[in-house]
């Protein structure tokens, strides 16, 4: 008898929320006047050379940020400071910068070696940054 009972309720209820929820799905999203066609493509040759001339131009800044960055994600595999460990040190290495930056963006693997690839995780800037991280510590020696 109960359960007759709250049957229209529960109904009532469901068809309340519905009708509430209609009018929100009627609108249209706020967008802020942004046409995705105008959005930059991140891995453009044009954007990461952009990139890579505003981090090296502020390479002070570039070199902490890209400090802070190597700590959160590079020192379990290459040890503090590119010291070593899983894999190769980095410290007092000659490298180029383009191909730490391909090697970041893509990854590499050497026999059971796997650096993953940063290009989904890493914008180019901050990609730049680790590069200039590295870097400096090739000059440390």
């Amino acid at each position: 008898m109960s359960v007759s009972l709250f049957r229209p309720i529960r109904y009532g209820v469901f068809v309340i929320a519905l009708l509430s929820g209609f009018a929100y799905a009627v609108a249209p999203p706020v967008t802020g006047g942004e046409n995705k066609t105008e959005k930059k493509n991140l891995e453009d040759p044009e954007y990461v050379a952009e990139m890579k001339a505003k981090v090296f131009s502020k390479e002070g800044i570039s070199v902490a940020n890209g400090e802070h960055r190597f700590n959160q994600t590079c020192v379990y595999c290459h040890g503090n400071k590119g010291s070593g460990g899983k894999a190769k040190m980095l410290q007092g290495r000659d490298f180029d910068a383009d191909y730490l930056f391909k090697t970041i963006t893509k990854g590499k693997k050497r026999g059971s070696l796997v650096m993953p690839p940063w290009k989904r995780t890493f914008t180019p800037e901050e990609r730049w940054e680790l590069v200039t991280y590295i870097l400096s510590l090739s000059e440390e020696k």
